[in-house]
Formats: C-alpha cells, sequence, structure tokens
C-alpha cells in the first residue's frame, strides 16, 4: 500500500541539522507514527512521503521555510517575576508552557534579569536547515473516523549546544 490521504504511517527516522548534527532519532520501540494528510507534519515532508510505501527510504532537506520558519528576534522578550510560574525556580534552558496550551506553544528560558526572565517563543529548529531521513515501517488504511485513534509518539528531542 502507498501513503496516501489519511494513511497511518509508522516510520523509523534520524533528523539532523547542517553539518549532520544529529538533533532527534526513532528508537526501535518508538518510531515516529502519524496519520498522513491531517496536518500533524510539516507539509514539504508529507509531500515528500506522498506515495512511498513500505521499505522505502526517503531523505528530505527542508530549508527553514519549509520547516520550523525562519528565526524571529521579535519572539525573544522580558517577562517580569510576576508573569512567570509563580512557586517555579526559574533556570536558564527550561522550557515554560503557558497556560491551558497543553503542550502547543513553549518558551523557552535564556538568561534570568533583574525583573525576572528572557523568554524566547522560536521553535527550537527556528532558522535551521534540518535533513529528515525516513525508512518506511507500514503504511495502514485509515479513515476519517479513524482519525485521533493512532497511537502517536513524540519526537524525541536532542539539546543543542549553543
Amino acid at each position: 500500500m502507498q501513503i496516501q490521504a489519511l494513511s497511518e504511517v509508522s516510520a523509523a527516522y534520524t533528523l539532523t541539522e547542517e553539518g549532520g548534527q544529529s538533533i532527534a532519532t526513532s528508537s526501535a520501540g518508538s518510531p515516529l507514527r502519524y496519520v498522513h494528510g491531517s496536518g500533524e507534519m510539516l507539509p514539504a515532508l508529507e509531500q515528500a512521503l506522498l506515495g512511498k510505501r513500505v521499505g522505502e527510504r526517503v531523505t528530505v532537506t527542508l530549508a527553514p521555510e519549509q520547516a520550523y520558519g525562519p528565526y524571529r528576534p521579535e519572539l525573544v522578550f522580558e517577562a517580569v517575576h510576576d508573569n512567570l510560574p509563580p512557586g517555579q525556580a526559574i533556570k536558564v534552558g527550561m522550557t515554560l508552557t503557558p497556560g491551558g496550551q497543553r503542550g502547543r506553544f513553549s518558551l523557552k528560558v535564556v538568561a534570568l534579569t533583574d525583573n525576572g526572565a528572557m523568554l524566547d517563543g522560536n521553535h527550537p529548529l527556528a532558522g535551521k536547515t534540518v535533513t529528515w531521513q525516513l525508512e518506511i515501517l507500514s503504511v495502514k488504511p485509515g479513515s476519517a473516523t479513524d482519525h485521533g485513534n493512532i497511537d502517536h509518539q513524540p519526537i524525541r528531542w536532542v539539546e543543542l549546544d549553543d
């Protein structure tokens, strides 16, 4: 079966940045799983996977505009103490998730200030050209009623040294 709209896809992957440094990789027990065409994946990556079959290997290099967007300096700002989570020790490098967003938007603490903390709302890979290397492990037919029932596995990110 070929990957098509609403196919349930499972793939082993390695994600690298320019220069070949590994950013993320799947492990044997937790491949990438998604529903094709549901908006869960980057559109350029989905386009490259369309029509592929089990066993095929795909390498896709994406410019920032195709991947996680350009780095936007205006998304770096200072939050005063009153706007930071109460009772939590704020440290450089930690990630804060504003209330109610359930992980959809995160802010990385990039510096502590006298008034609070400098936060960065850019995606960790914003401004980077990335390469996805994937091996298609399974493709199953899906339907609109199946959408949302797939066991999604999160991508495991590796901290990059700046």
